[in-house]
């Protein structure tokens, strides 16, 4: 496994490095450190040496945490990346680019063990799947890459973070049992079932992905999304 660490603080980096050595050295994983001071040279390192895992500061000087992730997904939307900052005040920016989890510094052994322990369990993890009925036959669907679905008469729209879309013929209420706020997701509109990790930002009135795509939040449901996106984010 190779994992970036990347800090202006070369003590933290230094740190936490010895924190995840003890991490795979337990869980008996071989493990590849990278450890990086700002956000340019670990954006060179990973084009050219594709990483498993980011783990980078928000606070940088000259290019920030948040910034260096953009340019990071301008080429890789898959990396998982994990922010450290000493403030939550950048976490909703920070999951616009779709970060794994978000750690408050200074970070415990403990909490950092338990994020990578999720991490690896997300790594064994074999994807879920729903094969949906289509007017042709049926399809295949993987659950983690469905941004959004529309209900749409007899036809479900469901849209998917490549970018494509397919047009399911499946019951709503058979949608919302498999794209459940189990698996993530939550029905903020009669009409419309979106992944919570997949919401860049959101108003009252509005939710809208990393796609850019717009979806409308019912006045019923504005609540309970706020509720079920941000215990999303910031589960254990």
């Amino acid at each position: 496994m190779k994992i970036a660490v990347c800090d202006d603080e070369i003590q933290f980096v230094n740190v936490t490095c010895e924190m995840l050595k003890e991490w795979a050295y337990l869980r008996e994983i071989p493990l590849t450190l990278c450890r990086f001071t700002n956000g340019d040279d670990l954006i060179m390192a990973h084009q050219q040496q594709c990483m498993d895992l980011i783990l980078l500061d928000v606070v940088m000087p000259l290019l920030n945490g948040i910034d260096t992730a953009r340019e990071l997904r301008a080429k890789d939307r898959t990396v998982p990346v994990i922010f450290l900052t000493s403030s939550r005040e950048f976490a909703v920016e920070s999951y616009d680019v779709n970060a794994f989890h978000y750690l408050i510094k200074p970070v415990s052994k403990d909490r950092l063990f338990n994020v990578m322990d999720r991490f690896l369990e997300t790594c064994k993890k074999p994807e879920e799947i729903f094969m949906a009925q289509t007017d042709t036959g049926f399809c295949r669907i993987v659950i983690s890459d469905v941004d959004y679905l529309e209900a749409q008469n007899k036809h479900v729209h469901v849209c998917l973070s490549n970018g494509t879309s397919v047009q399911i013929r499946e019951l709503f209420s058979r949608c919302e049992e498999v794209f459940s706020p189990e698996r993530g997701f939550f029905k903020c509109h009669r009409s419309y079932i979106v992944q919570l990790g997949h919401v860049a930002q959101f108003t009252r009135t509005t939710v809208i992905t990393h796609h850019h795509a717009s979806i409308p939040i019912s006045r019923n449901s504005y609540v309970a999304f706020k509720e079920a996106y941000f215990n999303h984010m910031f589960q254990s």
